[in-house]
């Protein structure tokens, strides 16, 4: 009895040292996914559409002024948004209260309209998120918080269809 015993054991260890070995390489693999993310965060627009008085501001910190960053406005909108661009002001504040104001395109569909972008949904793409380049190879001149607002500059008051926008600074690749 106790060595059927001792098989069953010698069984379930083997069997929980696989899960374990499968969950440590999981997790190195999403690590390194996500290891040249600096910062990402999104802000929900309210009721699905951006006013322009809304006007969403992203802080973050930075250490490192040496190497450079690619940052990045994230969009997520419906398939029902009437544009094939967006036109943002995108204001990046310094730690020493320096402002940089720059109008940003972001080409969300080509000329014959189809979406950029990763469509997502488990039914039907409806959504599309881009991922949209504003500054490449940006070194941050000082370390500190530093903020970027961005302000919808379209010719309406309402965009209608933007779920979601944000912010990613990623390390360059390469340096």
């Amino acid at each position: 009895m106790k060595h059927s015993f001792g098989v069953i054991t010698g069984q379930a260890g083997a069997w929980r040292s696989e899960i374990r070995a499968v969950v440590i390489c999981a997790a190195l693999f999403l690590a390194g996914c996500t290891q040249n993310v600096v910062f990402q965060e999104d802000a929900q627009t309210p009721n699905g559409v951006w006013e322009r008085n809304w006007n969403p501001t992203f802080s973050f910190e930075v250490s490192d002024t040496v190497s450079t960053h690619d940052v990045y406005l994230d969009l997520r909108h419906t398939g029902d948004y009437p544009f094939s661009n967006l036109y943002a002001f995108v204001t990046l504040t310094s730690p020493d209260s320096t402002r940089l104001v720059d109008t940003v395109e972001c080409t969300l569909a080509d000329p014959s309209g189809r979406w950029y972008g990763k469509g997502q949904g488990f039914i039907s793409s409806d959504r599309f998120q881009a991922h949209v380049l504003y500054k490449l190879r940006n070194k941050f001149p000082r370390g500190g918080r530093y903020s970027l607002t961005l302000e919808q500059a379209m010719r309406v008051e309402k965009l209608e269809g933007i779920i979601d926008v944000g912010v990613s600074v990623e390390r360059s690749k390469g340096g």
